[in-house]
């Protein structure tokens, strides 16, 4: 009798890691989403402390560091927070009161509050900067001397960079330290997590390489470039000239930029949400009325550089239509390559994901989003 043929099956999405009862259909979410893009991807989801989900595939494992960028604002968040809660900063006081460069008519009015919630005015800088300028540290001395783009606390624009240097000279001045140091003994210490501003020698040739699409506009954006609406910043001039270029040097793999040189693992960042809210590992590092005050809305409108509507609490992203996290008070960052920590304080829900592709439209990816998705479904069918 003849026997019918074995048919030839595509190939298999294979992951890596381990996953808890109703983590089982995020792990097979992962899988899809891994065979439907590019490089690699981490996915650790935690309830209450507890794992849900830990997950890696395509190009990265579950211990492959990977840069994370503006997830990174999300570390100095936590840092402010913690910093004003033990009366190290006060982030409503004005900037010029610590900071002499700011002692003058069009920035006295600053505070650090309004750089967390991105209303400084001083989105970007309007002389364009070059890699070897950033990687000396220029952007230090170019937000000292640029003026606000509109008055300061009465409009918002995203600071993908003057976020870092910023937040820099914050804890610099006001509190004698580097916000650096200062996330690593409040934050990153005592959560036992790996998180860097910048890889340092031994984990560099560890770090994961990415993969880049060329950036796109929405019709949106364009029209509101073109209007004067949105405002570049000359900061980000070496991005989108060559973004495979500048992303991959090993130089800005290594700087400490706190806006966006964060390197870790889908796995620490977990850690690090987890042990800041205190989810099933003890007393949180933030207390609830510290919670409060990074989580509570400031800003929520059309945002003068990213050319949609945003929404913003002190250095933390809110849920918005754009980027829904968990909805309700959940919160969190995404990053360029596609990185994403999302928080839900009501469920005890913390989701960490990263990635080594950046999409076309810079931020968290498809792949997150749907992720995200997958989980609030899961969980709330529980």
């Amino acid at each position: 009798m003849t026997q019918p043929s074995t048919p030839v099956l595509p190939p298999v999405a294979e992951v890596a890691g381990t996953h808890a009862g109703a983590g089982a259909e995020i792990r097979e979410a992962f899988s899809r989403t891994l065979a439907r893009s590019a490089g690699g991807a981490q996915l650790v989801v935690t309830r209450n402390g507890q794992t849900l989900v830990d997950v890696a595939g395509g190009s990265m494992d579950q211990d492959t560091p990977v840069q994370v960028y503006s997830v990174s604002k999300l570390l100095v968040a936590f840092a402010a927070a913690h910093a004003h809660g033990h009366g190290v900063l006060d982030l409503n006081r004005p900037l010029a009161e610590t900071w002499p460069a700011f002692d003058r008519d069009a920035t006295r009015t600053v505070t650090a509050r309004m750089v967390l919630n991105h209303s400084s005015g001083i989105n970007g800088i309007d002389r364009p900067l070059t890699t070897d300028e950033l990687v000396a540290g220029a952007l230090d001395e170019a937000v000292e001397q640029q003026d606000p783009r509109w008055e300061p606390g009465t409009d918002h624009g995203y600071q993908p960079f003057t976020y870092g240097a910023l937040m820099s000279g914050v804890f610099r001045h006001g509190a004698g330290t580097t916000v650096q140091d200062y996330v690593a003994e409040h934050i990153t210490g005592p959560s036992g997590a790996n998180f860097w501003f910048g890889a340092p020698d031994d984990v560099l040739p560890r770090v994961a390489p990415l993969t880049f699409e060329a950036p796109v506009l929405t019709e949106a954006q364009a029209a509101d470039l073109a209007s004067g609406r949105a405002l570049p910043d000359g900061s980000m001039v070496p991005i989108l000239q060559d973004s495979p270029g500048f992303f991959s040097d090993p130089r800005v793999i290594q700087a400490d930029w706190p806006a966006m040189s964060g390197v870790s693992t889908a796995r620490d960042l977990a850690a690090v949400a987890n042990a800041v809210l205190g989810f099933g590992q003890g007393e949180a590092l933030l207390s609830p009325d510290q919670l409060e005050g990074m989580i509570a809305e400031q800003r929520h409108g059309m945002d003068r550089t990213l050319a949609h509507v945003s929404r913003y609490g002190s250095g933390v992203e809110l849920a918005h239509g754009f980027f829904p996290y968990f909805g309700g008070r959940s919160f969190g960052h995404q990053g360029a390559g596609g990185s994403v920590v999302a928080v839900d304080p009501d469920t005890g829900l913390v989701f960490a994901y990263t990635s080594t592709h950046t999409a076309a439209t810079v931020g968290g990816s498809d792949a997150a989003l749907t992720l995200m998705a997958c989980t609030r479904q899961v969980v709330s069918g529980q």
